[in-house]
């Protein structure tokens, strides 16, 4: 890379009109905040259980797949990116592919999507740090302090200024994936020097007998999302027009292989033939596996790189998507109100206070009604869904976009063929999604989807469309 976070910068230049500074980020600022929306470790952590209860030993192979799966629908984005470099980024590719109304609906798909995704991340986080502070130091504080603090320090840190926080981000990233990759070279130096290193979890041999192949994938695929958020950042990077398409694949490509590398360890050390029945039903699969390979010391290292995972994660969800209700409201998709940038630094407060106020309500309420745990599967999925309803309409919005408006640089694979296997892909898993969401809580999602599409559409129709325009 030619840039680092700590190469010094040049001072931002004048806000643009809507009160973002130009020039004011790197590559790797941009690749940094797609990483840690991902949250590599947290979702290795908490996302593999269940995958593996239906993939056993083949969890690896689900990762490779869906690896490719996800690097087809960055292509859009690059693409897009390439073209239109804005802060808006998924609102602004559809309004320009499909038209004002649909780019309305996909900012209102995107509101909901981006508010849950602060109290998904901090809800577990908090319980985790609850338990923590409980096995360690004997002291019970009620997680609810703990996601107060949190939202009130997320808002801080995102007011403070993007440079500053991506700082951040990128500490909590090279802890927790430096512990995670010391954690795999033991387990695979240990396992390797032992019995030897299989290739058979590459395989389907290890999928248990009622085991399901393709809902594993769908599962895995649900790790990549967050890679597009480097395209909010397409008004503050330098050269947006290169260095954005390269962070939605650099982003990529590091997740990843980590990713890879990671379930690989995972399966071998804890044993391919007890991936279905032992890993799968194991609450904490890694912590069990820091303690086995590297001491109890190590394990708590885990538990602390979860809880770095989400913080950072939360972090990047309210820079990058207060700068999408920015770029919406700026064009009129939105109220005005969340168009307001504080007038020196930059930062568009009115988006970050209204995605950490939601959070806080929100995260609250559920975490009480429901429990933590109950409460992040139940945000967890309902944020999977609308972001994948997001990358179906800029899988569409694709073709359409460069068959129309760009017939000169159309590319039959490019904007034709990989565009429509996205397009098949995602909006598969989102109508298995919606046909089988879970039981108990889970099971209204398909109605709170289809609700809060039910009122976009109904608000595009009382105002007429001006809110599109």
């Amino acid at each position: 890379m030619s840039e680092t976070l700590s190469t010094a910068q040049p001072q931002p230049t004048t806000p643009t009109s809507g009160g973002l500074r130009r020039n004011n980020l790197g590559l790797p600022n941009a690749i940094v905040i797609s990483v840690a929306v991902m949250s590599p470790a947290a979702s290795i952590f908490f996302n593999t259980p269940p995958t593996a209860k239906l993939v056993g030993a083949a969890l690896p192979l689900c990762y490779v797949v869906a690896f490719v799966v996800a690097l087809l629908v960055a292509n859009q984005y690059s693409e897009f990116s390439r073209e239109l470099p804005s802060s808006g980024s998924a609102y602004t590719f559809v309004t320009e592919g499909l038209g004002p109304r649909l780019g309305f609906l996909t900012a209102w798909i995107g509101i909901a999507a981006l508010a849950l995704g602060v109290p998904y991340s901090f809800i577990v986080m908090s319980a985790n740090l609850q338990t923590l502070l409980l096995r360690y130091a004997g002291v019970n504080v009620p997680w609810p302090v703990f996601f107060v603090v949190a939202i009130g320090l997320i808002f801080a840190l995102c007011y403070w200024g993007i440079r500053e926080s991506l700082r951040i981000d990128m500490t909590f990233l090279t802890f927790e994936i430096g512990v995670c990759l010391v954690l795999a070279a033991i387990i695979l130096f240990h396992v390797g020097s032992t019995s030897g290193l299989p290739l058979s979890p590459f395989t389907t041999a290890g999928v248990p007998a009622n085991g399901d192949l393709s809902i594993g994938i769908v599962l895995s695929v649900l790790s990549f999302i967050g890679f597009e958020t480097a395209a909010a950042l397409g008004e503050e990077t330098r050269n947006p027009h290169r260095n954005i398409p390269r962070a939605i694949f650099g982003s990529m490509i590091v997740v990843g292989i980590f990713y890879v590398l990671m379930v690989y360890a995972a399966t071998v050390g804890y044993g391919p033939e007890h991936m279905a029945t032992g890993f799968g039903n194991d609450a904490a699969p890694f912590d069990t596996l820091g303690r086995a390979f590297g001491g109890p010391t190590f394990a708590l290292l885990i538990d602390i790189v979860g809880i770095a995972s989400f913080f950072g994660a939360a972090l990047a969800i309210v820079n990058g998507g207060a700068r999408i209700l920015f770029a919406a409201s700026r064009e009129g998709a939105l109220p005005r109100w969340l168009a307001w940038t504080h007038p020196t630094r930059g930062t568009p407060v009115a988006g970050v206070a209204m995605l950490c106020g939601i959070g806080l309500v929100t995260g609250l309420a559920l975490g009480l009604f429901l429990s933590p745990f109950d409460a992040f599967a139940f945000l967890g999925t309902i944020d999977a869904i609308l972001v994948l309803l997001i990358y179906v309409l800029v899988n569409i919005a694709c073709i359409l976009f460069f068959a129309r408006k760009r017939r000169a640089q159309f590319s039959l694979l490019r904007h034709g063929i990989i565009p429509a296997l996205g397009l098949l892909i995602t909006a598969g898993i989102v109508a298995a999604a919606m046909a089988s969401p879970g039981t108990g809580a889970l099971s209204y999602i398909p109605i709170i989807v289809a609700v809060w599409l039910a009122l976009g559409l109904l608000l595009l129709l009382i105002t007429r469309g001006k809110l599109a325009r």
